[in-house]
């Protein structure tokens, strides 16, 4: 009869301590992430985030935000997450190598952060999610890429795939995988099915968007009314919603 009790209560034992690991007592852990650096994500988004308390990450490409950037000063004032996209967000790198792509793209990003936000930039997004550099087998041009990025950022994220468990993202911090929600059209099912099997496997979703727009476009756009009901989502869900680089740190700072 004892054997039965436990086994009875073990599943949740095991949802008690998945858990205790998020704060809160949430569930889990939800960032929010916007690429590029979009004058549409300034006008719509930012405001959105801003009224609910949200912190988000926000992956700069320098061409895209500089002739904008004391607003996006601003945002990082607001306690928003500026991240490294690189200067010029190339996606085809088979002509690039390790030493070229650091000089070109990299470093000067980080520097430009640095120079204009005060801190270094520990996340990165892909660009175009491409996840190999140079020349080569894919085994070994996403292995040249993971190693240029080792040295600098804590985490790094891709554009498409299931919510990360813990252990994956110990395993491998630097091919974290996103999830675009609105990327195929602008309905809200896609991102409610994420966010539940993230809360059902105690894992982090990471939400990726481009322009926030009144009236969607088109792929990679989400429109107002959408990306408003997928926040809603996540203010319901009673998810750790946090900045990557805070999500990063804690699941590196428990064990």
């Amino acid at each position: 009869m004892l054997g039965v009790v436990l086994l009875a209560a073990a599943p949740g034992v095991a949802q008690a301590r998945r858990r205790s690991f998020w704060p809160g007592g949430a569930r889990f852990a939800v960032s929010l992430t916007y690429d590029d650096g979009l004058d549409s994500q300034l006008q719509y988004a930012v405001p959105e985030l801003d009224r609910r308390g949200y912190k988000a990450t926000f992956f700069l490409t320098e061409e895209n935000m500089a002739a904008r950037l004391p607003d996006w000063e601003v945002v990082a004032q607001h306690g928003h997450e500026i991240a490294n996209h690189t200067v010029h967000h190339p996606c085809d790198l088979r002509k690039f190598d390790a030493r070229s792509l650091e000089t070109r793209e990299l470093a000067p990003m980080a520097r430009f952060i640095r120079q204009y936000f005060g801190r270094q930039p520990r996340t990165f997004a892909y660009p175009c999610g491409f996840i190999g550099l140079g020349q080569g087998d894919n085994h070994t041009r996403f292995a040249r890429y993971e190693h240029l990025l080792r040295h600098d950022f804590l985490a790094a994220r891709t554009t498409a795939g299931p919510p990360n468990t813990i252990a994956a993202v110990r395993a491998d911090p630097l091919r974290l995988a996103g999830f675009e929600p609105t990327y195929d059209a602008d309905v809200v099912a896609p991102g409610r099915r994420y966010l539940e099997l993230a809360e059902r496997e105690g894992a982090w979703a990471i939400l990726v968007f481009h322009d926030v727009v009144p009236k969607w476009r088109g792929e990679g756009d989400a429109s107002l009314k959408t990306h408003s009901a997928v926040l809603d989502l996540v203010e319901k869900s009673g998810a750790w919603c946090a900045p990557m680089g805070a999500v990063m740190k804690r699941i590196r700072g428990r064990r």
